[in-house]
């Protein structure tokens, strides 16, 4: 096991995955689950350590390929998980050894580790990947709020973070056709007193924040959240 998965590993603790799981479940439980009712298939790139492959064999989805350049990680998820398929690969140069087709492509904390070039690839590169009403999910930190520089520094990987103009760019450059197109926050799950009183506070942060930045004259934007989401549904 190589240094990087080792302080993965060390960064996860159970409350840590726990909360982790509660974060995907409300933030994509009702796409997750459209995909048991339609027996659908799973790809997700950069995988953490299953958070998100937990929670959808939960569901009893067991159609799921992953995607990681560790190889330390891949081999730790099939050995806990069910999982289909999985590959090795650099998320950099993703290119045709994805073979399959599939209902619901996942990246949660990855574009932000991918050059925008890059990025722009990987975006028309995964959409082809998805079946017609196939949806592609991606979390990035939102540089829409001043306080995302914590997102954006916080990892020396990390080299970009993102607006929603800026997601919007990446879909228009990256060329593809027949889209829907929503971005919304990454939100904190209800779940527990400490969650909605976290809720309670961070909405007024982003009332003052929002305000700032309307004195302030430049341009602005209503999602506020650390981190942003953007989905893309595949309409024809």
């Amino acid at each position: 096991m190589n240094g990087y998965t080792k302080h993965l590993k060390q960064q996860y603790s159970r409350k840590t995955f726990s909360r982790k799981v509660a974060y995907v479940k409300y933030n994509f439980g009702k796409e997750l689950i459209k995909c048991v009712i339609k027996e659908g298939s799973i790809l997700e790139i950069g995988p953490g350590m299953g958070e998100c492959v937990a929670y959808a064999n939960e569901l009893g989805i067991n159609l799921i390929d992953v995607v990681d350049n560790d190889k330390d990680i891949v081999n730790y998820l099939v050995k806990k998980y069910k999982i289909r398929k999985s590959y090795v690969l650099d998320v950099n140069k993703i290119s045709n050894q994805l073979t399959g087709k599939y209902d619901i492509i996942l990246m949660i904390q990855v574009l932000e580790h991918v050059q925008v070039e890059a990025a722009v690839r990987m975006i028309k590169l995964l959409y082809s990947k998805l079946n017609i009403d196939g949806e592609l999910m991606v979390v990035v930190p939102n540089a829409n709020n001043p306080l995302g520089i914590v997102e954006r520094y916080g990892d020396i990987q990390h080299t970009t973070s993102f607006t929603e103009q800026s997601l919007k760019d990446l879909i228009t450059q990256s060329q593809i056709n027949g889209y829907d197109l929503i971005i919304r926050g990454y939100e904190i799950p209800p779940y527990n007193l400490i969650n909605i009183i976290r809720i309670i506070f961070q909405k007024i942060l982003h009332v003052i924040l929002l305000l700032l930045m309307v004195i302030n004259g430049g341009t602005y934007f209503k999602t506020m959240t650390p981190n942003i989401t953007m989905v893309v549904k595949k309409v024809r």
